[in-house]
């Protein structure tokens, strides 16, 4: 029901997932993603422990291909399930069921795995991985996202559209992008539109949020800022008395 990729950047080791669907948020579904530990794409008849489970064994130290095993052997339903796992070193492991819905399968490519099912053919895959690896002088959530609208462009999940999300992680945490459309009529575009729009309003205060060994990295900047916050309420005040 979904098509998505997962990734690392060997230049920065940022992981990643992004992913779109016929159905509601697979935003929220599809990735489990954590900084130092690896990327996973869990769908088809999504079973989040795959996802839960496939991370605490990479944390573990388990490579993908075995943290992938590891993860589908507790799974009496793995025929019907897709999951795809990329550890912090960027080996990559997959898995389609063989019950998944036609078109269903995956591509492994350097440090990422496309995959999908209920898909209008295998040619979407293709279009993912040729988008990713052409656009690699961008950074993670660049390449992921042109990845999906390549995979849309070439026909996508084959009963139509919904939802769609990006995540990335890098250093701390908590992710680095987490952006979601849960339902929309053309996700991937308003996914496009949204982190755009992160780039301008979210990307420049990164530099200010707290990291876990510094809770108040460039303190002044932020303090300065909220001042200004401060002074545009109270002129917005004075502004609606006057009128």
């Amino acid at each position: 029901m979904t098509f998505s990729i997962a990734a690392r950047c060997p230049k920065t080791g940022m992981l990643g997932v992004a992913a779109s669907s016929k159905a509601l948020a697979a935003g929220a579904a599809v990735p489990y993603c954590k900084a130092g530990a690896g990327a996973i794409a869990s769908q088809s008849f999504v079973n989040p422990y795959l996802g839960i489970d496939g991370l605490s064994l990479l944390e573990r130290g388990f490579p993908a291909g075995e943290a992938l095993q590891r993860a589908i052997e507790s799974d009496a339903g793995y025929e019907l399930r897709q999951l795809a796992i990329v550890d912090a070193q960027g080996r990559v492991a997959a898995h389609t069921g063989a019950k998944c819905i036609a078109w269903a399968g995956h591509l492994l490519g350097e440090g990422y795995v496309c995959l999908g099912n209920i898909l209008a053919g295998e040619a979407v895959l293709e279009a993912m991985a040729a988008a990713f690896d052409a656009s690699s002088l961008q950074e993670l959530p660049e390449r992921l996202l042109r990845a999906l609208e390549a995979g849309q462009t070439a026909g996508g999940d084959r009963r139509g559209r919904q939802s769609a999300g990006l995540h990335v992680v890098y250093r701390e945490e908590y992710p680095l992008v987490d952006l979601r459309v849960d339902d929309h009529p053309d996700p991937v575009p308003e996914l496009r539109r949204l982190f755009e729009l992160f780039k301008v309003e979210e990307e420049p205060w990164l530099p200010l949020m707290p990291r876990r060994e510094d809770p108040t990295p460039q303190w002044d900047k932020v303090l300065r800022k909220a001042q200004e916050i401060e002074a545009e309420l109270d002129a917005g005040k004075r502004l609606s008395k006057e009128k």
